[in-house]
């Protein structure tokens, strides 16, 4: 196996090649100095996609797959995950999926991908939650061509129907809704609140019911009291 350290020093050496032309090429390990690490934010993307191009300009092309695979190592965190997940055989590829994930024009996959790795959470409600994901259709039309708009639209609002619904936290509204089988996001939304609603007030009905109850000292059971337990 070959040792990916073998050029961070120094450029391989060609025999057959003119020696005053490889001084002009600079090392892997030089040019991985231009690269900062990448953690995702999208204010840096551009800058790091602009020092690997240097960096792929000033070595030798020889040593292109050697550079490639250091690259991968300055990608942290959340895009080193999402990037081990494709099959980006070099830097263009790469660089193709960085301006596609990471710049302000995002692709209909990306909102995709977010859409479906997110869920309600317990602390928010069903408001908050629709407004979350009115944002995915919102954003996949805005990085849309004209021409692609019609088809785009119906299918944003088929991933939003089906999303909305598999990401309610509560199982329990999430069968209210199922039963009511509507097709336009409006009702589907709205039979969600009024299930949030419907549950909210049951619990507190719940709750001054058990306030209102008189308990037992002795056996600690609602609805008597120790004088008439016996």
């Amino acid at each position: 196996m070959p040792n990916l350290y073998h050029d961070l020093g120094a450029e391989v050496a060609n025999p057959d090649s003119n020696t005053a032309n490889i001084t002009d090429y600079i090392s892997v390990g030089e040019a991985l100095k231009l690269v900062a690490l990448f953690r995702g934010d999208k204010r840096d993307v551009l800058e790091f996609i602009a020092n690997v191009d240097t960096d792929f300009e000033v070595i030798d092309r020889r040593n292109a797959s050697t550079l490639f695979k250091f690259v991968l190592t300055r990608i942290i965190g959340e895009p080193k995950t999402a990037v081990a997940h494709r099959n980006l055989e070099n830097w263009e590829e790469l660089k193709e999926f960085l301006k596609n994930t990471y710049t302000e024009k995002r692709t209909l996959d990306y909102h995709a991908n977010q859409l479906f790795s997110t869920k309600q959470n317990k602390a928010e409600g069903v408001s908050d939650w629709i407004e979350l994901i009115q944002k995915f259709r919102e954003a996949a039309l805005q990085d849309c061509e004209q021409d692609e708009r019609g088809g785009i639209l119906r299918l944003a609002d088929k991933l939003r129907n089906i999303c909305f619904v598999q990401g309610l936290y509560s199982d329990r509204i999430q069968t209210i809704v199922r039963s009511r089988n509507h097709s336009n996001f409006e009702k589907i939304a709205e039979t969600a609140l009024e299930g949030e609603s419907a549950i909210f007030s049951k619990n507190e009905r719940y709750k001054n019911s058990n306030a209102e109850s008189p308990k037992c000292r002795n056996c600690n059971k609602l609805g008597h009291v120790a004088s008439r337990s016996y």
